[in-house]
């Protein structure tokens, strides 16, 4: 089972006391569509968002499932791919792990159509973790581990967020420890070389001068059109309640900026968890606990002279509204969309999304789970595709109640 290193406060049965019972319409809609009900076995269970591809195809991993050969009794969890069949979704299982950890979080893709990973724990004499790529050749799927971390030497330990892709094909991702700073965690860089293997190196250090910097990077990595990379970190940073950082390169030397270091937010560490960065250069961000309710918040961050000002556009209630979001996507229009893994009308989690009308921010439920066919917590947020549809994935519920992926058409 995966190894979660943060446990979030429960408080949702309080807070949904205060949520509505009754099913509307709008929940109801029919643009809620289920594109795969998981049944566990050889099908894969607990299912994370998954990529989309340039064809409109739909890579992801489950984290148990699968084989059972050193996975006993629940498999060590399946790569999948879901794509359109005569009107309907087909699932394809790609690859059966067989190693003693799950995959964990989303995927990357190559050019070439190889998949990219990471399993948070196992491997190596620490269990600390591994990078593995999925190679396709003639139909057939073969898995390479590119690196294991150790947690010694400065390497990392715990990676977390899954995996970002530059421009150029790099691969970026962040572990919750190890390096050389405190046992502080680091982000690494994986570089393609000409002849397929893959070159990895750490390229910052997480816990020096006294936490300044952050400590435990945690959420998925953002990179811009120039190469930067935009992340969040749990703890640290001026006040020990985490920070946004960003890291740039020149002449081949990485040097981080911290953009912002959160505060107590109404008595409570706020827990950041990743941003996702515009066209104009803003940056927004969710917060898994913290607001007047402490169950999270949405953030924008806009650069100024000397700083970035922080303006909170939605404090989450744990009523209707959803409980502790996880992850945001930016749509064409500027619209913001994501998850809650809880809240909702029936504490289940729902999809929301986030839209500027005359300078006010509204928030609105695209859909309340159920943990009925419909499937229940989902995580790690949406994907959008070009014509505005959202994909996403609810870890359980479902049908056989081993979670689902989901599309829901605005």
């Amino acid at each position: 089972m995966r190894k979660i290193l943060l446990t979030l406060p429960t408080r949702i049965l309080q807070l949904l006391l205060f949520s509505s019972l009754i099913l509307s319409p709008a929940w109801a809609s029919p643009k809620f569509q289920i594109l795969h009900a998981f049944a566990g076995g050889t099908d894969g269970s607990y299912p994370y968002t998954p990529l989309l591809d340039r064809s409109g195809n739909l890579f992801g991993v489950t984290i148990e499932g699968g084989s059972l050969t050193n996975c006993s009794p629940y498999g060590c969890g399946v790569a999948f791919e879901l794509s359109q069949k005569n009107g309907g979704w087909k699932e394809n299982v790609l690859y059966s792990f067989s190693t003693s950890a799950s995959p964990f979080g989303p995927l990357a893709m190559d050019s070439r159509g190889n998949l990219y990973g990471i399993q948070q724990s196992g491997n190596g004499s620490c269990s600390c973790g591994a990078i593995y790529q999925l190679a396709r050749s003639g139909g057939v799927w073969t898995e390479n581990v590119l690196h294991t971390f150790t947690g010694t030497n400065g390497d990392g330990a715990y990676a977390y967020s899954g995996l970002v892709q530059d421009a150029v094909g790099n691969l970026y991702g962040t572990t919750q420890q190890g390096g050389t700073s405190n046992n502080s965690g680091t982000l690494f860089e994986l570089t393609p070389n000409t002849d397929g293997t893959w070159a990895y190196s750490v390229i910052y250090n997480f816990g020096s001068t006294n936490y300044l910097d952050g400590n435990t990077p945690y959420g998925p990595l953002t990179v811009d059109s120039s190469g930067n990379l935009y992340g969040t970190t749990l703890y640290g940073g001026e006040y020990g309640n985490g920070t946004v950082f960003r890291l740039s390169s020149s002449g081949g030397k990485w040097a981080e900026t911290i953009l912002y270091n959160f505060t107590l937010d109404y008595g409570v560490p706020p827990y950041p968890f990743g941003v996702v960065i515009d066209a104009v250069g803003n940056l927004y961000g969710a917060t898994l606990d913290g607001g007047a309710y402490a169950v999270g918040t949405i953030y924008k961050l806009t650069p100024s002279v000397g700083f970035w000002n922080r303006t909170v556009l939605h404090t989450f209630s744990g009523g209707a509204d959803g409980a502790y979001p996880y992850g945001l996507a930016i749509g064409s229009s500027g619209v913001l969309y994501g998850t809650t893994n809880y809240g909702g009308t029936y504490g289940y989690g729902n999809v929301f999304k986030l839209e500027a009308t005359n300078g006010k921010w509204n928030e609105s439920a695209m859909h309340m789970f159920t943990n009925g066919s419909d499937g229940a917590h989902p995580n790690n947020g949406v994907v959008v595709d070009q014509q505005g549809n959202l994909y996403g994935a609810a870890e359980s519920g479902g049908a056989y109640g081993f979670g689902v992926v989901f599309r829901i058409t605005p």
